[in-house]
């Protein structure tokens, strides 16, 4: 019996923001981003009352992407696990001003 794999969105795009958007409380969750520079090149969105920052995922290579463990992961742009069956998915949308944000689990 192979796993499958569940991929769940809602397909609601959600704002790409940058650094000053960001309330004092959210920017001290990224202390590593020390410098102007490292700031002003950061991107996020927030789900589910967490901000996530963009540069913290992993590219989906579309040409590997069809994988018979990751099925559907060819549609998505971007993924970050958070265990090792689970995680979420990002596709970027109207010219990467917005994201439509999936959960994935097996």
């Amino acid at each position: 019996m192979a796993d499958t794999m569940t991929i769940k969105t809602n397909n609601v795009p959600r704002d790409v923001l940058f650094w000053y958007e960001l309330t004092d409380a959210e920017r001290a969750e990224f202390d590593y981003l020390d410098s102007e520079v490292a700031q002003s090149d950061a991107s996020f969105f927030r789900y589910r009352g967490v901000v996530y920052d963009l540069g913290e995922f992993s590219r989906i290579d579309k040409t590997v992407a069809p994988h018979p463990q990751r099925q559907g992961w060819e549609a998505w742009d971007g993924y970050m696990s958070d265990s090792f069956f689970s995680g979420i998915l990002i596709r970027y949308v109207e010219d990467c001003d917005r994201v439509i944000i999936a959960t994935y689990y097996c």
